[in-house]
């Protein structure tokens, strides 16, 4: 679209949410019904979310420029924004507590709940919840002063409102209420809850309640996936004119986490919740955070005096390997934050002298090549996927045998096409199968993810139903992917039997060669965000920046069979 006539400019340039939808409310708050908005932004999540926010507001979104890098956001003001400034009649805790001692005839009026007052209230106080102030409005005498509580200031400063517009001369809001009467302060914490002690909760199956204030399509498509994790989803700039209609919604018997995509928003719904009294923390860096956090977990002593290890990335379903010997470490299927790869190794007093990729990846970036050129290792690739690379690579063909360090533990390529034409899977040590994105223990790989789904399912069921069915059923497979965290063993790990799996997973167990076609082509999920981009960026024709990169990224795998 062209840029659009405007009549008033917001400059939101440099602010991360929720500032530029803070700031085009206040703009919008005043002026004329039909007059055009340009909201600058650059911060890239501002589009969804003024979109969504006009949508909720009941202001048209006009569309968006990107301007050399400055999104110009329009909007159509409807013109119905309303005054929210604070009630002006305040007084303090210590002021009411001084008339309460007197004689003088006046109505303390608690506007929390029910369960609230009942555990703790002044003396006398009349109880009317916020939510049933405007229908038992009656109830209350204006022939006397009414001071307003409640937990902090907030609710009784919306109370106070509420019954001055209806009439009432004397009304007073008590700041900061009852979390601080009688100095008998309420133990209420805002603190900030890592991904990697996120990730122990996943892992540990711990209760957790999650309320989401991303954009509702940005929750759907992609949330913080745990066993016993409860959900709420309400985005952000519902909340900015407060949290009180959803203290009801929150448990009071487990930990709440507030979520958005980068933290900012989270940090601010938290700090409301706190002043409103209710102990909440927020994910440090959002799900930008999550979704590159790994997680190390060692699968097993080999037999020759090696270890194994498996990287979980929970936040996007990618599983990685090392395997260390001695003062030799090999990467497989390496994510592109390589930092831990190279902590391990370092930790183990030993150098990753091999770095191999099972396929060309379209659901992440390979953190392949960057490894090798910090550690001067040599990198593997199944060369049927990268024709087309636009650096050099030593070739992984079938037979192909590395050894790894002083308990000379042989990593053996296995060719098995489906998932892409070069699909190679390893056995590690006769005892460890690594089977990229062929097989995975509750699904199997798909076979579209190049445009060549009806060409390419002869090979996954050849690989599967033949290659693979002449292995050892002891074999322990490790897949690149997993799909749902109920697939997690219970120290966070993601492995099964191969026999196991033949009895158990249903993409293994489709007798007619018609049905199992149909099943592969036609039960496909929608495919990784920016696939195509990250193909060209694993074959060296793209040079994405690392903010590029998160983005590409963004989003589960969505590399199986559902």
């Amino acid at each position: 679209m062209k840029e659009i006539a405007h009549d008033l400019l917001v400059d939101a340039k440099g602010l991360a949410c929720p500032m530029p939808i803070v700031r085009t409310k206040k703009a919008l708050k005043d002026i004329k019904s039909g007059l055009i908005v340009q909201v600058q932004a650059t911060d890239k999540g501002s589009t969804a979310d003024l979109k969504a926010w006009a949508e909720k507001t009941g202001h048209d979104y006009l569309g968006t420029v990107d301007s050399e890098g400055v999104l110009k956001h329009y909007l159509r003001s409807s013109g119905e924004g309303k005054n929210t400034s604070p009630y002006p009649n305040l007084t303090s805790n210590d002021e009411l507590n001084k008339l309460l001692q007197t004689e003088k005839q006046l109505t303390v009026l608690d506007v929390r709940e029910p369960e609230e007052y009942e555990e703790f209230h002044i003396p006398g106080a009349t109880s009317i919840p916020l939510g049933d102030l405007k229908d038992r409005m009656s109830e209350l005498s204006d022939d006397k002063p009414i001071y307003v509580v409640c937990r902090t200031g907030n609710r009784s400063d919306m109370a106070a409102s509420l019954l001055a517009e209806n009439g009432y001369r004397d009304v007073v809001n008590v700041k900061p209420g009852m979390s601080e009467w009688n100095n008998e302060k309420v133990n209420v914490t805002l603190s900030a809850l890592t991904a990697k002690e996120l990730a122990q909760k996943v892992i540990s199956k711990e209760d957790l309640f999650i309320l989401d204030v991303r954009n509702e399509n940005a929750f759907e498509d992609w949330k913080v996936d745990g066993v016993n994790f409860e959900y709420l989803n309400i985005p952000y700039f519902d909340l900015l004119d407060g949290v009180e209609d959803v203290l009801t919604q929150l448990p009071s018997d487990k930990e709440l986490l507030v979520v958005c995509a980068k933290e900012g928003s989270s940090v601010m719904v938290a700090e409301m919740l706190v002043e409103e009294g209710v102990s909440a923390s927020y994910l440090s860096g959002g799900m930008k955070a999550w979704s590159e956090y790994l997680e190390p977990v060692k699968i097993d002593d080999l037999k020759e005096g090696g270890e194994l290890y498996q990287f979980v990335r929970l936040g996007k379903g990618c599983l990685s390997y090392m395997v260390l010997s001695g003062t030799e470490a090999v990467v497989i299927d390496s994510a592109r934050m390589i930092d831990p790869y190279l902590k391990l190794a370092e930790d183990n007093g030993a150098t990753i002298t091999n770095v191999l990729d099972t396929h060309l990846h379209a659901d992440h970036i390979s953190g392949g090549r960057e490894i090798a050129r910090k550690t001067g290792a040599a990198y593997w690739l199944p060369p049927k996927d990268i024709e087309e690379a636009a650096f050099e690579f030593n070739p992984l063909e079938e037979g192909t045998s590395i050894k790894v360090g002083e308990s000379r533990i042989n990593v053996n390529a296995l060719y098995t096409p489906g998932h892409t034409i070069g699909s190679t899977s390893f056995i590690i040590d006769e005892a460890y199968l690594l089977s990229g994105d062929i097989l995975f223990v509750d699904s199997i790989g798909r076979p579209d993810l190049a445009g060549k789904a009806e060409d390419w399912v002869g090979d996954l069921r050849s690989s599967l139903y033949n290659t693979y069915k002449k292995l050892p059923k002891e074999l322990t497979v490790l897949p690149a992917h997993f799909i749902i965290v109920d697939e997690l063993n219970d120290d966070g790990s993601v492995a099964e039997k191969l026999g196991v799996l033949f009895e158990n997973n249903h993409g293994l167990n489709i007798e007619s060669e018609e049905e199992f076609r149909s099943t592969v082509t036609k039960n496909l999920p929608p495919q990784p965000n920016a696939y195509q981009n990250i193909r060209q960026t694993n074959m060296g024709k793209l040079d994405p920046d690392k903010d590029e990169q998160r983005e590409m990224e963004i989003g589960p795998n969505r590399c199986a069979v559902r």
